[in-house]
Order: C-alpha cells, then sequence, then structure tokens
C-alpha cells in the first residue's frame, strides 16, 4: 500500500454537533433528573432520541409510557422497534405502553391535581409489581388542543417538579421549537432540571424551584439564547472532565510506573556494580535493564502525545489511507518483518484527530507485545456500515485483550497500569474520541478481532 499526495485539510472545529449515539453515551454516563425538557426542531429525530430514552428505560427494568400527540402511535412503534425494542413483546408483559397524550391529559378536561395523583399511583404501582419505577416521554403538543393557557399548563409541570424528588420517575417533555412560542420555551426552561439540547444532556443553570417560579411575574424570552447557552457549558464542561481524567492516568504513569521501571534499572546497575566478571545470568540482567530504559523513553514519548491530546490536538478531515500509511511505515523500523494486511476501502475522507496515525501505531503495537512470538501478520478490515461511519477492526491470531484492560478503558477509569501497552491504549482511546469516535473490544476469542475503532466520515 502506497502513499498518496493529500491535498490541504479543512480543519474542523472539535465541538462537532454529537449524534444520537452520543445521546445513548450520555444516558449511561449521567445521573439522569427525574424531570427533563427536550427542545427539538425536526420530528424525525425527536422520535429517535425519544425511543433511545425509552429503551434505556427498559434496559434499567423500568416501566415504559410514552405520550403520543404530534406522532402517530405507529410512528412511535416504528421508531422503538428500530432501536432494537420488540414492542409486542414488551406491551404483552406489560412493560411498555403507549398513550394518546390528549386522552392522558384531557380525559374530563385538563385538571393538574388528577394527573399528579395517578402518576404517583403508577410510580407506586410499578415498583411493587417489580420494576425500579417509571419512564415517561411525553410530546407536549397536546398543550394546543386544550383551551388553558400555557401558564397553567407550566405550572403542572412546576408542581409535578415539586413532588418528582420523591418519586422512582424519570419523565422527558418533549417541545418543539417550531411550534412553541419564545415566552413559552422559556418557562419551559426554567421548569427543568435537566435540558436535551442537540443530543446532548445539559444540566440547566436557568432552573428554579416551583416556590421561585410561582413567584416569578416574567421570565426570560430569549429562550434560544438559553439553549445555546446551556448547549456550550455542557461541552465545556465535558471537555474539562476528559482533561481530568487524561491528567489523573497521567500522573499515574509518571508517579508509579516510570518511578518502578527506574527501580528496576537501578537495582540492576547496581548488581553490576558489584560484579567484575559477568557471567550470562548477569548477562541477561544487563539486557533487562536496557530493555527498562527503552520502555521509559517509549513511555515518555506517549506522554508527550497524550499532553498533545490534552492542549491543541485538531480535528481534522483528511484522507483515509496515506494515515494509515504513516502508521504502517512507523511500525515497520522497529518491526520490519511483521506484514500489515489491508482490505477494504481506504480511499475515503474521514474526520480524524490529527494524531490518528499514532492511535493506529499504538493498536498495531499492542498486537505486537500482547504475545510472546510476535505475530507474523495483523490484519486491518476497513468497512462502511453508514455513510457516515467508518470502521477499522484490527486482528492477529492468538492475542487475547486482558478483561482488566478492556474494562478500564471502556468505563473510562484509571487503575495501575501494568504493561507499556496500557498507556498506548488510553491515547488511541483520547486520539479517537477527540473526533467523536469510539474504541471497542469486539471479543476475547483468539480467533476473533481484537480491536474496533469507528470513526466518521464524509457522506459522498
Amino acid at each position: 500500500m502506497k502513499n498518496s499526495e493529500v491535498g490541504d485539510s479543512a480543519h474542523l472545529s472539535r465541538a462537532t454537533t454529537p449524534t444520537v449515539d452520543d445521546f445513548r453515551a450520555a444516558l449511561n454516563e449521567t445521573d439522569l433528573a427525574r424531570h427533563l425538557a427536550y427542545f427539538y426542531e425536526s420530528p424525525t429525530t425527536q422520535l429517535t432520541l425519544a425511543a433511545e430514552f425509552i429503551d434505556y428505560g427498559l434496559q434499567s427494568n423500568y416501566k415504559c409510557l410514552y405520550l403520543a400527540d404530534q406522532n402517530s402511535p405507529a410512528a412511535v412503534e416504528r421508531a422503538l422497534s428500530a432501536t432494537g425494542i420488540d414492542v409486542a413483546q414488551r406491551r404483552a408483559d406489560s412493560d411498555l405502553r403507549i398513550d394518546d397524550a390528549s386522552n392522558v391529559y384531557l380525559e374530563s378536561g385538563f385538571d393538574p391535581g388528577r394527573m399528579i395523583s395517578q402518576l404517583e399511583s403508577a410510580c407506586t404501582e410499578s415498583v411493587e409489581t417489580g420494576y425500579e419505577g417509571l419512564f415517561v416521554a411525553g410530546e407536549n403538543t397536546w398543550c394546543f388542543h386544550t383551551e388553558s393557557s400555557f401558564d397553567h399548563i407550566v405550572g403542572f409541570e412546576s408542581d409535578f417538579d415539586d413532588i418528582c424528588p420523591t418519586l422512582p420517575v424519570h419523565a422527558l417533555c418533549q417541545y418543539d421549537l417550531t411550534r412553541f412560542s419564545e415566552e413559552s420555551t422559556a418557562k419551559a426552561i426554567w421548569t427543568h432540571k435537566q435540558v436535551v439540547y442537540q443530543n446532548i444532556i445539559c444540566e440547566n443553570p436557568y432552573y428554579i424551584s416551583p416556590s421561585e417560579y410561582t413567584g416569578t411575574e416574567r421570565p426570560e424570552l430569549n429562550a434560544r439564547l438559553m439553549l445555546e447557552q446551556m448547549y456550550d457549558l455542557t461541552q465545556a464542561r465535558r471537555d474539562i472532565e476528559q482533561r481530568d481524567q487524561r491528567l489523573t492516568v497521567l500522573n499515574r504513569v509518571l508517579r508509579h510506573n516510570i518511578s518502578n521501571d527506574l527501580t528496576v534499572i537501578s537495582g540492576t546497575l547496581e548488581a553490576l556494580a558489584k560484579k567484575v566478571d559477568l557471567d550470562a545470568a548477569m548477562q541477561e540482567r544487563v539486557h533487562a535493564a536496557i530493555q527498562h530504559c527503552d520502555k521509559v523513553a517509549g513511555m515518555s514519548d506517549k506522554a508527550r502525545y497524550i499532553r498533545q491530546t490534552i492542549g491543541q490536538s485538531r480535528t481534522e478531515q483528511t484522507e483515509l489511507g496515506p494515515v494509515i500509511d504513516r502508521a504502517i511505515d512507523q511500525l515497520q523500523i522497529d518491526y520490519p518483518d511483521v506484514n500489515v494486511t489491508i482490505s477494504g476501502p481506504c480511499d475515503m475522507d474521514v474526520f480524524i484527530d490529527e494524531n490518528f496515525d499514532i492511535a493506529v501505531h499504538e493498536i498495531l503495537m499492542a498486537l505486537i507485545l500482547l504475545q510472546e512470538n510476535n505475530p507474523e501478520t495483523v490484519s486491518l478490515t476497513i468497512s462502511t456500515p453508514r455513510s457516515d461511519t467508518a470502521t477499522l477492526v484490527f486482528h492477529a491470531a492468538g492475542v487475547v485483550i486482558p478483561e482488566q484492560t478492556q474494562k478500564a478503558i471502556q468505563q473510562g477509569y484509571e487503575t495501575q497500569l501494568e504493561h507499556g501497552y496500557d498507556i498506548g491504549l488510553w491515547l488511541v482511546k483520547w486520539i479517537v474520541e477527540n473526533a467523536y469516535g469510539s474504541l471497542s473490544f469486539p471479543t476475547g476469542q483468539p480467533e476473533k478481532p481484537q480491536f474496533r475503532l469507528q470513526i466518521r466520515r464524509l457522506n459522498e
């Protein structure tokens, strides 16, 4: 595989708009409030995200209720099925209900007290029948079918918020920004502790308690500005958390791993100083000292790249093939006998961190270091499962990624690093995630792939 010329790359902001996949990941990572508001402009994307919310609830053993209005129940069923939910079975097992929101809210007229009482009863019943509680996703366009003022309806939201801290419930109230006014949207923002906007779960800095809300004459009317500021704050918080995680691991490496390696080297050299004539065993120890020196040097290089990903690393649009070529060329400097086979399309433009070749190189190195007899062949398979996604799968026969390493890197927590390749895999994770990609471990079976990278590509 030969390098090809790459034209001028268009450098893109790292703050690429998150996807539904990012929302799904956030559900697993976020301590969900009892009361969330989802603001959207497209009913299609709205249904996709709401279906993910319900799927998460079902997977977490909550009884789930979807209140449809803007979308038909049939459309809701299709969206739920698209996430992998067996709608018919879940309904038969009483795990899931799909109701008409107007019938639920407006039966015998809109009565907030009755609605809250019914909600409390439903939560109690769900727990008594073995569920963790209740997940509710409601399309709030039912508001347009009642003669009650929006103040009356948002007052119900505030009253609900007043009791929901004591209830095992997570409610997602959905607001169509193309239909609700600025004033109504602003009031809705004020009455929800968390807000979902552009596929991000935002902690709401504009939230006020029910007692404060009832005493307020007029909310801030620039709802769009409030949403954008909330989104920016959440993105900034995410960046800070990622940097803190990286610094924690880097500190551990510098404080513990390198220190231990230097101790080994020092002990070996002290033993060597006491022995003038080196026998075979001492020669072996000297060789071990040299290996540890190389290891320290390699880890220092990786630490330098980690600092780069923490600092000014950029996301860029570039052709994938030459990036992979650079990684393989670097690998073969140290391992000229290793053959890297590539199958699948490389001639595509992708969005990646500028250090992506280092990530590929680190995976190839890990596959070599993880077995005593270095593999003669490492394979890389490239595919495009979706028009906006490229998948890179790496495999070397007989290699197993330790379960502890997989768990630590997937969950994002720091552990004592036992091998030189560990810090390299953290580096891979951060480089890939800088461009909203992902690193995963398909299986621990030796005959199956060990690493999978998913990155974004340009739609043609």
